[in-house]
């Protein structure tokens, strides 16, 4: 071997010798010897820092090669290589490169960075396959590098200072801060994923949880208005009234509607229509979203009176052949009853006796089919009025002792003391 090479290196110090005839004869003499020892130092399985493994699974043809510089073909097989370099799964051909991507002249000229950017070579590796992969350019690297960098280092100061009340969270994001910190940066993906999805179902738990608390509050501050309105106290009640609306989520839309018709007619009560007026109309839009067409038939007979009080007939008149067409349609026999009471106060507020008597007549009809006896109560004083109007005063009398004794028969208080009243005003007439 050393007298080859020394024939070798004569023929490299003489090249006049080389290319003449002598010359090439001497290299065509040499080219077997040469070839021969080249191909057993290939061939050599010493000293070799390359070891490729290939594993098979699957059906398919092999040729399989172990050692340092083997080659192997594989076809229809699934492949998984592990080592420096890539790693495949698949069906088909493999082709392993154990080259991680940044060349070794790139990495020498930008490991000087290491110090300055406060990063470890191994970093400085995965910063310039970042680029690489990214394909920034050239020109753009010196700024990217030092963008990067910054960048990490913001990220690690950040997840120095964990701050959860989940020991999982702190423990998941510990771990991804040393992921990062080593470079490996899907790792920290994977680990950061997995903290959000804790956070995420804890958010979710104490949503709905808080959900939960908000409807709660909501029908305490219902059963507050209820007791209000025992003491006739129609203003604070109309308060709680509206605050529970204002608890309650916005998912809860019938509630909602409810809670702000209640609010609407207890400030009707008080002759305080301009701020009822607002009321029933949210009520009426949530009723209305959500289908709900008994709670629609009940607010439009409400806006009806309220309009009634306000001296609007027209509309009142509107808004309560509205709500009777509705509780005809989905066979509400009560409310039916009530909403042909309330229009028959509207011809009788006009002076259309007839027509006020004739829907008064209609909806005492319902209220004794139903065995509604407080509503019966109500349409017999409401028709002695009409009879009174008229100056028939025994037929007024007459309907308004009925009156009186339904009344008292159920503990009508307030009812009774009303048509009470109104006894002693028709005997005054009398006079």
């Amino acid at each position: 071997m050393e007298y080859l090479a020394d024939i070798l290196q004569y023929f490299k110090d003489h090249p006049e010798v080389t290319w003449s005839g002598a010359g090439l004869t001497g290299l065509a003499v040499l080219y077997f010897p040469v070839a021969k020892l080249f191909g057993s130092l290939f061939r050599k399985d010493e000293g070799s820092s390359v070891s490729n493994t290939f594993t098979h699974s699957g059906s398919g043809n092999q040729n399989v090669a172990q050692g340092p510089n083997a080659i192997g073909m594989q076809e229809k097989v699934m492949q998984k290589i592990g080592g420096d370099g890539n790693i495949c799964s698949g069906s088909g051909n493999v082709t392993v490169n154990n080259n991680p991507g940044v060349p070794s002249e790139l990495l020498a000229k930008y490991a000087e960075y290491a110090e300055e950017l406060g990063a470890t070579k191994q970093l400085i590796r995965t910063f310039l396959g970042t680029l690489l992969k990214e394909k920034i350019p050239r020109d753009q690297w010196d700024a990217k590098l030092r963008e990067i960098a910054a960048t990490h280092k913001e990220l690690l100061d950040r997840l120095a200072t964990v701050q959860s009340e989940d020991p999982e969270v702190q423990r998941l994001k510990w771990k991804a801060g040393q992921a990062i910190a080593a470079g490996e940066y899907g790792k920290a993906e994977e680990l950061l994923n997995q903290a959000e999805a804790l956070d995420l179902k804890a958010i979710e738990q104490m949503e709905k949880m808080a959900k939960q608390r908000r409807i709660s509050a909501a029908k305490t501050n219902a059963d507050q208005a209820n007791l209000q309105e025992v003491q006739l106290r129609y203003a604070k009640a109309a308060e709680y009234w509206q605050k529970a609306a204002d608890l309650l989520p916005e998912t809860e839309k019938k509630d909602r509607a409810y809670y702000l018709n209640a609010a609407g007619y207890d400030l009707r009560q008080l002759s305080r229509s301009t701020e009822a007026k607002p009321l029933y109309e949210q009520s009426l839009t949530l009723y209305r979203e959500i289908g709900d067409r008994a709670g629609e038939g009940t607010t439009l007979s409400n806006m009806g009176a309220l309009h009634h009080a306000r001296g609007d007939y027209a509309t009142a008149l509107k808004y309560l052949e509205q709500s009777l067409a509705i509780r005809q349609e989905i066979g509400d026999r009560a409310g039916e009853g009530t909403t042909l009471n309330n229009i028959s106060q509207i011809y009788d507020a006009q002076g259309d006796y007839d027509t006020a008597l004739k829907y008064l007549n209609q909806s005492l009809a319902i209220r004794q089919e139903i065995g509604d006896r407080a509503g019966e109560g109500t349409n017999l004083n409401n028709i002695s009025q009409i009879y009174d109007a008229r100056g028939d005063y025994d037929k007024a009398l007459k309907y308004l002792e009925y009156s009186l004794g339904i009344m008292q028969e159920i503990g009508a208080k307030v009812k009774e003391a009303v048509i009470s009243w109104n006894i002693g005003l028709l005997y005054q007439d009398r006079v």
